[in-house]
């Protein structure tokens, strides 16, 4: 039984070595903007914040990050709201009158992305994770009334990115990236471009590698 034990504190100690869970630290901050076309609604322009926490693997990588757009339900969508509603109106004479139905999305999410490692200072990456969504919904068509509170929601989803990044100087560089999201309410796209700030540490590079001089 004292054996049993200690070969499962050996296993996890190596599972915990090779994640490198103890040397996770903030490496680069970024802050990106782009498009997204969010399913049933205008595409809408997204701002976004992102911290890469290194290595918990060779050539895995830990990202956090948070971003926020607004948009509004297409025309179309709504009219067929509309006419849906009209169908239901007993009074022959009353007329349900289309308006703009706005939505709000703050998201924050959590990947993990593989990197492959070489000397190069072009960085692709692919990438999944999840994120929780929270999203709230305004206008006068729907003030007040269940498709109102079913629209304001914290969802949670999953998504998936790809891109790559590019140090320009020793501190800076740039990122592209194409993500796609999936949740219960909507699915969407999204294009980013933006700036990033390394802090010293070589991008792509394992925990303890090589510092730039």
């Amino acid at each position: 039984m004292l054996f049993a034990s200690a070969t499962r504190a050996a296993a996890q100690d190596k599972v915990l070595n090779w994640l490198n869970l103890d040397r996770l630290q903030i490496v680069s901050l970024g802050a990106a903007i782009g498009r997204v076309q969010p399913s049933q609604l205008q595409a809408a322009t997204i701002y976004a914040l992102q911290a890469d926490y290194g290595e918990i693997a060779p050539s895995w990588r830990v990202t956090f990050g948070a971003s926020y757009w607004e948009s509004r339900f297409r025309d179309k969508v709504i009219q067929a709201f509309v006419d849906s509603l009209q169908k239901s109106v007993s009074d022959p004479g009353a007329r349900v009158v289309a308006s703009p139905v706005s939505l709000y999305d703050v998201t924050f999410s959590a990947d993990t992305r593989y990197t492959p490692q070489y000397s190069g200072e072009i960085k692709p990456f692919v990438g999944v994770g999840i994120a929780a969504h929270v999203i709230n919904a305004e206008g006068k068509l729907i003030k007040g009334t269940f498709v109102e509170r079913a629209l304001d929601d914290i969802a949670a989803g999953m998504y998936v990115t790809t891109g790559f990044t590019l140090r320009v100087v020793r501190h800076f560089g740039v990122e592209a990236a194409l993500r796609g999201d999936l949740l219960s309410g909507f699915r969407s796209t999204q294009v980013r471009a933006g700036a990033t700030y390394y802090f010293g540490r070589i991008h792509g590079t394992r925990p303890g590698g090589a510092i730039p001089r």
